[in-house]
């Protein structure tokens, strides 16, 4: 660790770093090769800053502006539903594992227009299993050149394919992560069904964030800076009773999906993605009942 380091938990310097040009993304190095998994993070606004992160951004926002995230929820409950047809109702561990991030990405694929859905899904969690930490090998790049397939568009350059890639490799384990943590908490919940699943959800992940720390780099001096996302959405000064798991939560907005001049542009395609599959495998727990 980098002697140099500075942690922040509070929620307000969070949100004030979150908001500072000061402090910006660490960079990932020049690229390699046309479908290679350094290709792809060199090409990405999450690892971006200034003009060249709006303009992938862009990209990004607009392919999410033509998903209803409703719609994605309910496209991921009814595959979770058929994925979850001969399932053992008592297994929630195997139920999360089936579909946790098959669902979400078979819904996701659907709604880009993927053609060859098995290979997409397939290939979509290799990839994100090294999108935010980089990785190499013949398997990764391979997985990298099936989702450039999928998601080329024609007449679009090579950053709007990797933008569009983007959107799945983000999505994948961190909505497989909340879908995890939602189920977790809800089986041990009274009655779960007392609140609307998405509530659930919502407050799943500001009670344990699937991305629990961001980071931060000073661009002038180089001092990293970590962001402890999951102790600023436990900021008393925030949250009453923060470490109370509470669906009907009406406080302030929570940090786990960013924050300042980086918000996620996807947080709820994501909780309704994560909703539809945490509904599926309740609904099949409840066959257990009675």
């Amino acid at each position: 660790m980098d002697e140099r380091e500075l942690s922040f938990g509070r929620y307000a310097d969070v949100v004030a770093v979150l908001s500072d040009a000061r402090f910006v993304v660490p960079g990932v190095g020049a690229g390699g090769a046309r479908g290679s998994l350094a290709w792809l993070r060199a090409m990405v606004c999450r690892f971006s800053e200034g003009a060249v992160h709006e303009r992938r951004r862009a990209v990004v926002a607009g392919e999410l502006a033509g998903m209803d995230p409703e719609v994605l929820g309910r496209r991921a409950r009814k595959h979770a539903l058929r994925m979850l047809a001969t399932a053992d109702p008592r297994d929630v561990t195997g139920m999360v594992a089936t579909v946790a991030r098959a669902a979400p990405m078979t819904a996701l694929g659907e709604a880009m227009g993927v053609r060859d859905l098995g290979a997409f899904v397939e290939a979509v969690p290799v990839v994100a299993s090294v999108y935010l930490t980089g990785g190499s090998g013949p398997e990764v790049d391979a997985a990298v050149e099936v989702l450039v397939e999928a998601l080329e568009d024609d007449g679009r350059d090579d950053e709007h394919v990797a933008n569009r890639i983007a959107i799945v490799a983000q999505a994948c384990e961190s909505t497989a992560a909340l879908v995890a943590d939602s189920v977790a908490l809800a089986v041990r919940m009274d009655d779960p069904w007392k609140w609307p699943v998405v509530a659930i959800v919502r407050e799943t992940s500001r009670f344990d964030p699937p991305v629990p720390v961001m980071r931060r780099v000073g661009a002038r001096d180089g001092v990293p800076l970590t962001l402890d996302l999951r102790a600023a959405n436990r900021d008393p000064e925030v949250f009453a009773d923060p470490d109370r798991f509470d669906p009907g939560r009406t406080e302030g907005s929570h940090l786990t999906f960013g924050a300042g001049r980086r918000p996620c542009p996807g947080a709820d395609h994501a909780v309704r993605l994560a909703a539809g599959v945490v509904e599926a495998i309740l609904r099949r727990t409840k066959e257990t009942e009675g």
